[in-house]
C-alpha cells in the first residue's frame, strides 16, 4: 500500500477549516504543532482565500469595553465555518477589538497594538503608524479597513485630525511590511460617512453616508451619497480622486425620514465585474438595488418587501 508523503499530508490537511485543525491538535505532537509551521501557516491561508464563500459572520457587543463576540454559521455552513470556541474565549478574555475581517482573518486591535488573527494558526502583530502610535485612546480615532487576496492582504487605514472633510489614507502592504501615505486624499464631503461599514470591489473602497436631516436643503451634498476611492493604484499616480456615486433617486426620497436606514454591501459579479448593492429600510419596507453601470451610476431594484412579508417582527 502507498504510503503518503508530508508534503501530500500538510496540502490535504490546509484544505480543513479552523475547526478541524483545532480538533486535530490533541492527537499527536506532529498535530499539536502543525499550526504553528510557517509553510503550512501560509498554506491554509491561502487556500481560505480561494474558496471566497461567506460562511459565517462575527457580532460583537461593546459593554463596557468588554467587546463580547459572538459567531453565527451561515444555514448550511455549521461545520466549515469554524472558529474553535477557545479562539473565541481568547478574543473575549483579551478584551480584543474586531475592527474588521476578510476572508476568514481577523483584524484586531488591543490597546495601541494591531493584530492579524487567522483562527486556524495563530497571531501576527502589525505596527501601527507613528502618528498613531502617540495617541491615548485609539478606539474611535480612525477607521481601519482589512483586504486579503490569494498574494497578499493590505489594511487601508483613514484618518482625520483637523476635523475637515479629508482624511490622510494610509495602506500597509504584507509583502512590503511598511506603511505608505497615499498623496490623494479621501474627500468625504458635508456628510458623515459610515465608515464601519466599507465595500471594496473593483480595487476602490466604497462609503456610503449617513442621511440625516442636518444640512440646508440647497446644500450640494443635501441627499444621501457613497464615496468611492481608489486603492490598487501606486502611490505615484496622483490622478486618483475621490469619486461620488449617487444613489438611486428612489432611494432619495423621503432618506431623511427618521425610520431611514441604508447601508451598501457586496455583490457578485454582474457582466464580468463586481459591484454593489443598496439596502434600504423606511417605515419597515425594505428596498433593495444593484449597481448596473459604474461609469454612469445606474441601478436597477431588485427586491421591495414589507417586514411582515419576510416574516420578521418590527
Amino acid at each position: 500500500m502507498a504510503t503518503m508523503s508530508n508534503d501530500e499530508l500538510l496540502e490535504i490537511l490546509s484544505w480543513l477549516p479552523a475547526k478541524a485543525i483545532y480538533k486535530l491538535k490533541s492527537s499527536s505532537k506532529f498535530f499539536s504543532e502543525l499550526p504553528k509551521t510557517p509553510y503550512f501557516v501560509a498554506k491554509q491561508a491561502e487556500n481560505s482565500l480561494e474558496k471566497d464563500r461567506p460562511s459565517c459572520f462575527f457580532v460583537q457587543r461593546d459593554d463596557n469595553l468588554n467587546h463580547n463576540v459572538e459567531l453565527h454559521p451561515l444555514p448550511g455552513e455549521e461545520l466549515s465555518s469554524g472558529v474553535p470556541k477557545n479562539m473565541l474565549r481568547f478574543i473575549v478574555r483579551s478584551r480584543l477589538k474586531i475592527l474588521s475581517s476578510s476572508n476568514g482573518l481577523l483584524l484586531c486591535l488591543h490597546g495601541t497594538e494591531l493584530f492579524i488573527i487567522n483562527p486556524a494558526t495563530d497571531l501576527l502583530h502589525i505596527p501601527l503608524p507613528n502618528h498613531l502610535q502617540q495617541r491615548g485612546n485609539l478606539a474611535h480615532s480612525f477607521s481601519m479597513t482589512l483586504e486579503c487576496n490569494s498574494d497578499d492582504y493590505m489594511l487601508i487605514l483613514f484618518d482625520n485630525e483637523e476635523w475637515s472633510s479629508h482624511f490622510d489614507c494610509h495602506v500597509y502592504s504584507h509583502k512590503q511590511g511598511a506603511w505608505s501615505l497615499r498623496k490623494n486624499r479621501l474627500y468625504a464631503g458635508s456628510r458623515d460617512l459610515k465608515f464601519g461599514m466599507p465595500v471594496i470591489c473593483n480595487g476602490a473602497i466604497h462609503f456610503i453616508s449617513d442621511c440625516y436631516s442636518y444640512l440646508a436643503e440647497d446644500s450640494t451634498h443635501f441627499r444621501p451619497y457613497i464615496i468611492s476611492y481608489e486603492i490598487t493604484n501606486g502611490d505615484e499616480d496622483e490622478s486618483v480622486e475621490t469619486k461620488l456615486l449617487r444613489v438611486p433617486k428612489e432611494a432619495r426620497r423621503g432618506s431623511h425620514n427618521d425610520s431611514c436606514n441604508m447601508n451598501i454591501f457586496k455583490w457578485g459579479a454582474v457582466a464580468g465585474y463586481q459591484t454593489i448593492y443598496l439596502v434600504r429600510l423606511r417605515k419597515r419596507v425594505f428596498t433593495v438595488w444593484i449597481l448596473t453601470n459604474y461609469e454612469s451610476t445606474s441601478w436597477r431594484r431588485i427586491l421591495k418587501v414589507r417586514v411582515k412579508g419576510m416574516g420578521l417582527m418590527e
